[in-house]
């Protein structure tokens, strides 16, 4: 059995769709250092036909920078989704690895799995890769089984695992189940990591690698949003709004899964570009060289919800916040790159206050967004936010909160706490609350009803033009 961490430290690694991001935390849930290593370093990325060597390098690139080596007590490791690796006996990829956002899918009707359609395209466009494959692994799964050498499945507990695999599913696409890896849980320890590893990344042999899994997943833990009612605001480039609900509802706008703790759900709405909405803005207006800050305080000048101009992201899509065939409404002379900036934010904050109508629709009265991320990270959009909704923002210590999470599941397994929910209620502290400024909330308030007003009008007006 595994010691106690006393004080020791936990690596806890993100695999990112853009960088991987590393901290070594202790029992306390202090964050001792932080680094993120940009996939940029190996070229423009090309996500289409992405090299699974690239995480492996960053892994190294991230233990190389963060210190703390005699110390480190566990590994624990979550990753974006889904995403999938297939490789050979030997643990080789036999094909480019299979990332969320790309569209290689052949899907049935009736399939639960998030990931066996990736694998159904590999067999039906490249047989003789899928005859090759060994085993499909996440990219968790894989940069685990690369430094013990051990093949697993991570899931959160039985009822998640029908939307990763299950034999059903397997059957219904006709895959080979031997190519699926036995189940292990979040907070179980996986194996410990090998020689050649340990001397290939800058990791101690021996120590274990504890399974984590989705990033998602983990940043529910590492923001506290493990209670019934409790919301969690994940963003980066897109963003989802996570409620954490004590039973099942049916909601036409909502997402719903199982959520991390066994017994709850999450319900979940997607603002699907939301850090792309910020990163266009910023190329528009010329201001891709200025911080976030900076960008923020030209927009602060002008006038909040003045109802002109407004910002329509999509004409296109029902529910979620899709950057699609966008318009700006209300333009005028007089307005400049700042006005058109406030009408970005706003539209953002408006989705995000829409997401949070249909959780109190359903009867959770949602007093506080704990936000993890990028975003989390900047003081004037943290305000913003609060003033459009008129709720608190809590913002944690830690703001990536998959890092957090990740230590949740390897305390754990190190004993320290019986399961995830306590430790992530013990771990997770908050560093800065931010409460509405109510004279603006009072005109996001109005200016949210003439927003849905002239969205709902344009988008008909739209539909009509395309008949």
């Amino acid at each position: 059995m595994s010691p106690k961490l006393d004080r020791k430290l936990v690596l806890c690694i993100d695999v990112g769709t853009s960088a991987l991001k590393g901290g070594l935390i202790d029992s306390r849930g202090d964050l001792f250092s932080k680094n993120t290593i940009s996939y940029k370093d190996w070229g423009t990325p090309d996500y289409d036909n992405w090299n699974p060597q690239i995480w492996i390098d960053a892994l190294r690139d991230a233990v190389a920078s963060l210190g703390g080596y005699d110390s480190i007590a566990a590994v624990s490791i979550s990753s974006h989704g889904p995403s999938l690796v297939p490789i050979d006996k030997d643990g080789r990829p036999t094909y480019n690895a299979m990332l969320w956002l790309d569209q290689r899918n052949s899907f049935r009707e009736g399939g639960t799995s998030y990931f066996l359609p990736k694998a159904a395209w590999l067999r039906d466009n490249h047989p003789e890769v899928y005859d090759k494959t060994s085993s499909f692994l996440s990219v968790a799964e894989y940069i685990s089984y690369y430094l013990t050498g051990e093949k697993t499945t991570i899931t959160s507990h039985d009822e998640f695992t029908p939307y990763i695999w299950k034999e059903e599913d397997i059957s219904l696409y006709d895959l080979d189940p031997r190519k699926f890896p036995p189940f292990v849980k979040m907070g179980d320890i996986i194996g410990t990591v090998q020689k050649e590893p340990g001397f290939t990344t800058g990791l101690p042999q021996g120590v274990p690698v504890v399974a984590s899994g989705s990033d998602f997943l983990a940043s529910l833990l590492g923001t506290g949003a493990v209670s019934p009612g409790r919301v969690c605001d994940r963003a980066g480039s897109s963003e989802g709004i996570n409620l954490c609900a004590g039973e099942k509802h049916d909601h036409p706008h909502l997402r719903q899964l199982p959520h991390v703790i066994e017994g709850y759900q999450n319900l979940s709405g997607i603002l699907s570009s939301t850090g792309r909405l910020f990163e266009w803005y910023r190329r528009l207006s010329g201001l891709e060289n200025s911080s976030y800050r900076q960008m923020l305080m030209g927009i602060e000048k002008t006038e909040a919800a003045t109802g002109k101009p407004l910002f329509i992201p999509t004409l296109n899509c029902k529910g979620a916040m899709d950057f699609h065939e966008g318009v700006f409404w209300g333009l005028e002379p007089e307005q400049d790159k700042h006005h058109l900036g406030r009408a970005v934010v706003e539209a953002i904050g408006y989705s995000i206050k829409s997401v949070l109508h249909d959780f109190e629709s359903i009867g959770y009265k949602v007093e506080e967004l704990r936000v993890s991320g990028g975003q989390a990270k900047n003081v004037m959009w943290n305000q913003i936010k609060s003033d459009i909704i008129g709720k608190r923002i809590l913002v944690p210590e830690i703001e990536d909160a998959e890092l957090l999470g990740n230590a949740c599941c390897a305390m754990v397994a190190q004993g320290e706490y019986p399961n995830l929910k306590e430790a992530s209620e013990a771990l997770v502290k908050v560093k800065a609350v931010y409460t509405p400024r109510w004279n603006y909330h009072d005109r996001y308030k109005e200016g949210y009803e003439h927003y849905l007003q002239v969205s709902k009008q344009l988008k008909q007006d739209f539909a009509r033009s395309k008949k």
